[in-house]
């Protein structure tokens, strides 16, 4: 009653200031992101014959399959791996081409996850004896 008589808040109605400034920042913060998201979705839906900012005019006239026809789309071409290790080391690097075997030759891994597997599996239950055959520890 003192802190009322003073111009003070009550406990309850300091509780509710607080949670009601932490809903308008938590609020605003989901209103802003929204927004972001809605521009980078218009952005990637825009017409592909306008350049964005961070394309050069070298990359927009280059042919997009002139890279190798025979990797797949979402492979990183070696040349751009190459020159980004080059670039973070500041110094030359070797190129080194190691060739994995393909898919129709990775029986080992399917062997692997089928002893996994196995050792995971459940065991069947032991007999439980009576009682009395139990000991104490």
């Amino acid at each position: 009653m003192a802190q009322q008589a003073m111009g003070g808040l009550a406990p309850w109605e300091n509780a509710l200031l607080g949670i009601t400034v932490v809903m308008t920042a938590l609020i605003s913060i989901w209103f802003a992101t929204s927004i972001v998201g809605t521009y980078f979705a218009k952005a990637e839906k825009s017409p592909k014959g306008k350049t964005s900012p961070g394309k050069t005019e070298a990359a927009a006239q280059a042919p997009a399959a002139s890279a190798a026809p025979a990797a797949a789309a979402d492979e990183i071409p070696l040349v751009a791996i190459i020159a980004a290790a080059s670039y973070v080391l500041g110094a030359q690097v070797r190129n080194v081409i190691v060739h994995a075997p393909g898919k129709e030759s990775v029986s080992w891994t399917s062997q692997g996850r089928q002893s996994i597997y196995a050792s995971h599996a459940a065991k069947a239950p032991k007999p439980v004896g009576s009682i009395g055959t139990l000991r104490k520890s």
